[in-house]
């Protein structure tokens, strides 16, 4: 059953109308990940956390993205790559007990998916962006868990991309912030967020079902050109570090269930 096809498609821009950027990837061939430039060098994601973690008491407890960068060239300068290099070995080693190596890692990574691409800036879709797709495509949301449903959640947010277009879909998440963000209220949104997206209970669930999908594992990248212009990226490899932490807590959880179940 379609949900909202006939409301979403009004929003729908003509595909002559709409300029596709080109997607050129900073990673090298054979390379999990891209390098990060960093004035007029680019550094390995390795590199990145080796240097985080020699100056990691230059970061704050939550480091915006220039306070990571900034970290980041005073290592190089300080030590320069050949001197980062030789301290790889014994981070890569620290980062697996070692919280601020682990952090250095999960920071080095967040450089790694903002620089995806040339001449642009790349974050994860977002919850607010995931809620007009999810809207426009077959999703069911007589159930809004995530868990172990991350491939299905994928297929559909591709599906509802496809349906609005990404010019819509970014439009679409403003107001999906403005209900749904702090202290947001359905009060705040646009006449056209609500001929769009008229169901409010639909809505409402599959703004549930993105908040528990962005903990269920990875999201394509929403990608933001340099000349205003953005598309949808790739999604990007499980930051290692993260996905460790992750498996641990299902385990906990798993067990906390399997638990209940034998004590009934």
């Amino acid at each position: 059953m379609m949900h909202a096809t006939l409301p979403v498609q009004a929003l729908q821009q003509p595909s002559a109308a709409v300029a596709v950027p080109v997607l050129v990837e900073r990673r090298y061939e054979g390379e999990t990940f891209p390098r990060i430039p960093l004035g007029s060098v680019e550094l390995t994601r390795e590199q990145a956390a080796t240097g985080l973690f020699l100056e990691f008491e230059r970061l704050p407890i939550r480091p915006t993205d220039t306070a990571i960068l900034n970290a980041l060239q005073y290592a190089v300068n300080t030590y320069g790559l050949n001197g980062l290099d030789a301290r790889l070995n014994e981070v890569r080693e620290l980062s697996e007990h070692d919280q601020q190596a682990s952090l250095a890692y999960c920071f080095a990574y967040r450089l790694c998916v903002e620089h995806w691409y040339k001449d642009a800036l790349s974050e994860r879709i977002s919850t607010y962006m995931m809620v007009s797709a999810l809207y426009a495509s077959d999703l069911s949301t007589r159930s809004t868990s995530a868990f172990d449903r991350r491939e299905e959640i994928n297929g559909f947010l591709a599906e509802g991309i496809a349906t609005l277009g990404v010019e819509a879909m970014v439009r679409l998440s403003q107001d999906a912030e403005a209900e749904f963000g702090y202290e947001g209220s359905s009060a705040r949104v646009s006449d056209a967020y609500r001929a769009a997206l008229p169901n409010a209970s639909r809505r409402r669930r599959c703004h549930q079902i993105a908040v528990n999908h962005q903990l269920n594992g990875p999201r394509a990248l929403m990608v933001f050109f340099d000349d205003g212009t953005y598309a949808v990226g790739v999604t990007p490899p499980e930051d290692p570090h993260s996905t460790a932490e992750h498996k641990k807590l299902l385990a906990r959880l798993a067990a906390r269930k399997a638990k209940r179940g034998g004590a009934r």
